[in-house]
């Protein structure tokens, strides 16, 4: 666990320092005759088509990728607990209707919805975070949901209706507490999907267009055909630091989860 907290937090460190301009602000400079030149001290990662930095693409990828899976996955679980609740605890026809709604979104593989939608609202880094967002809330529902209707007949939870506590107070101080490790680890399977989204719809065209990012760059080396000329650089850098980013938090999660159900 803390060999992968540590590369978390590698990721978050550079991702911050990004934010603030302490590094890799040089991303859209371009400089003449030192085009696709392989990594040397003069360009760490080398350079691409247009003679920039592939270093500073890449810490510039990184800030986005941890920016847009986060609010995604922050989206989706806020979305997916909000619907779950309501339909564990209401039941009837606001349950039918919130699974008729998660049914319809099922009926539509995830990754095609989130293409549809980014192709609908723009190329934008919001729009972009509110179609994965949205195309990702349906498991999490169902596990809510689940759940909600499995406490509801406990007896702390009687105990607390019988003397007046509101529905708010209820899934605050009896459902909250045992929906947090689950959603702890939603989150993190969230987080991976948006950020291979992103990739995929960068690689498709409907990627954000006014950021770097892992996938644009994986574009880029597509269409210039960067490996038909031995420069793997762009290509190389881009997909390892997806993978590292990918599987330190997938290991974390699968480490978090059965320590929960063990508590449990």
């Amino acid at each position: 666990m803390k060999r992968w907290l540590t590369l978390l937090g590698i990721y978050l460190a550079l991702a911050l320092a990004c934010q603030g301009g302490w590094i890799g602000s040089d991303w859209a400079e371009q400089h003449d005759l030192l085009e696709n030149i392989p990594p040397s001290a003069r360009a760490w990662l080398g350079t691409d088509h247009l003679g920039r930095s592939l270093s500073a693409n890449l810490l510039q990828g990184c800030r986005l990728a941890l920016g847009l899976g986060s609010l995604s996955a922050l989206l989706g679980v806020l979305l997916g607990t909000l619907l779950g609740a309501l339909a564990g605890w209401k039941k009837g026809t606001v349950d039918a209707a919130c699974l008729w709604i998660a049914g319809v979104s099922t009926a539509i593989p995830g990754l095609l919805l989130a293409l549809l939608l980014a192709f609908v609202l723009g190329h934008g880094f919001w729009t972009l975070c509110l179609a994965i967002g949205f195309s990702s809330w349906v498991g999490i529902f169902r596990l809510v949901r689940a759940e909600v209707l499995r406490l509801q007949n406990q007896s702390f939870v009687g105990a607390a209706q019988s003397f007046g506590a509101s529905p708010w107070f209820v899934f605050r101080r009896h459902f909250l507490p045992h929906l947090k490790p689950m959603l702890a680890v939603q989150f993190g399977l969230l987080f991976v999907f948006a950020v291979q989204a992103e990739v995929i719809l960068s690689f498709l065209g409907v990627g954000i267009d006014s950021m770097p990012s892992w996938g644009r760059m994986i574009a880029d080396a597509w269409a210039w055909d960067d490996l038909g000329f031995g420069n793997y650089w762009r290509m190389g850098s881009a997909t390892l630091a997806m993978a590292g980013l990918v599987l330190a938090v997938q290991q974390i999660c699968e480490i978090s989860l059965p320590q929960k159900e063990n508590r449990a």
